[in-house]
């Protein structure tokens, strides 16, 4: 490695670490915060214990999560540096490019990829026995987000979200399968309400569908009554909120078992796959960002700041919102996944290939 190199490097790995205790004390800081009545409500633990094991194991998710944008801000930190110290134009008038002069730093990013994904399959499902023990401890009776589960009647469940206060589920898809394990019918709701004295979940504002079972086909397709539909179930609300999971700590061959397990629930699908583009998006944000920096001049940190929000605003916007459209159904779960990976992953290819060196 030559001497420029590792000085850009160095220069690298300090504005990453700076970034990274800023950006994850920040995402600690605001669930700290938004937990703080949890913590104060939570009955024969030591508090100080449990604050100090709840985040402690869930510190490496959370780089996970918050990995790509440090990564485009320590590289803005990186170019700003050396714009406020004139050291990028005497390095592209010796006849190195600014492609090359960056190399150090986009390796060490494509390292931090490696990190997430390992993190992600190795680390954080080994911690989730401690995730879940810590987020019982708090939780009580609170809301859950993307309800994944079976029934003894042969039915999957899914839904968007899970009102503890109410017993209700919303954006629901029941699907019925037979002894085969083939569909043969399910039902798109808006709500479920659980109905205590008929053992069922009322489902409304939706359509009921039939399939063929050997064929797949869809044979019929009618709207629920104006009344709702009651689906018999042994599926209570109580089993919801104890079946809580952490399905970001998943690792991909459980995903693949229950890909197997609930064949019609798009969820699975896109939750493996995800686990591939996560760790790209790291390198997608750099290819997108680092253009867009250079011509800025970067010289003033705040306008970087600027630029990277910008970009991270953009990119993860569009990344959730197809994620959402695949779990729901909406989107094929590839398409979901990485439509949006592919798609800024060429835009910011060409674009740094069309850099001025």
């Amino acid at each position: 490695m030559r001497i420029l190199d590792r000085y850009v490097l160095r220069a690298w790995a300090g504005a990453f670490l700076a970034s990274a205790a800023a950006l994850v004390g920040l995402f600690l800081l605001s669930d700290f915060l938004a937990h703080l009545d949890d913590f104060f409500e939570a009955k024969d633990v030591n508090r100080l214990g449990l604050v100090l094991k709840y985040y402690g194991v869930r510190t490496p998710l959370f780089f996970v999560w918050v990995a790509p944008m440090v990564s485009l801000c320590a590289m803005m930190l990186t170019l700003t540096r050396f714009a406020r110290t004139n050291e990028i134009v005497p390095v592209l008038v010796s006849g190195r490019s600014a492609r090359r002069f960056l190399l150090p730093a986009f390796a060490a990013s494509a390292l931090v990829s490696g990190a997430m994904l390992a993190i992600d399959e190795k680390i954080a499902p080994s911690l989730a026995p401690a995730f879940r023990e810590t987020d019982s401890a708090i939780r009580g009776r609170k809301d859950s987000d993307q309800v994944v589960l079976s029934d003894g009647q042969h039915q999957d469940w899914l839904a968007e979200k899970f009102r503890a206060a109410t017993n209700e589920m919303e954006k629901v898809l029941v699907v019925r399968l037979s002894p085969d394990f083939h569909r043969i019918a399910d039902i798109r709701a808006e709500k479920a309400a659980w109905k205590r004295s008929q053992d069922g979940w009322l489902l409304t504002q939706g359509v009921f569908t039939e399939y063929d079972p050997e064929t797949q086909r869809r044979t019929s397709r009618t709207p629920l009554p104006p009344e709702g539909l009651l689906v018999p179930s042994d599926l209570r609300p109580q089993s919801i909120e104890e079946s809580h999971e952490v399905f970001r700590m998943a690792t991909l061959s459980q995903l693949e078992r229950n890909i197997e397990d609930f064949p019609f629930q798009p969820f699975w699908r896109v939750q493996w796959h995800a686990k591939w583009t996560m760790p790209l998006s790291n390198l997608v944000l750099l290819l997108i960002g680092v253009p867009l920096l250079v011509r800025s001049g970067v010289r003033n940190v705040f306008v970087g700041v600027g630029i990277t929000l910008g970009i991270g605003i953009v990119f993860f916007g569009v990344v959730l919102a197809f994620l959402d459209a695949g779990n729901s159904g909406r989107l094929d779960p590839v398409t979901a996944a990485w439509f949006p990976i592919i798609l800024f992953g060429a835009a910011g290819t060409a674009m740094v290939d069309s850099m001025k060196t």
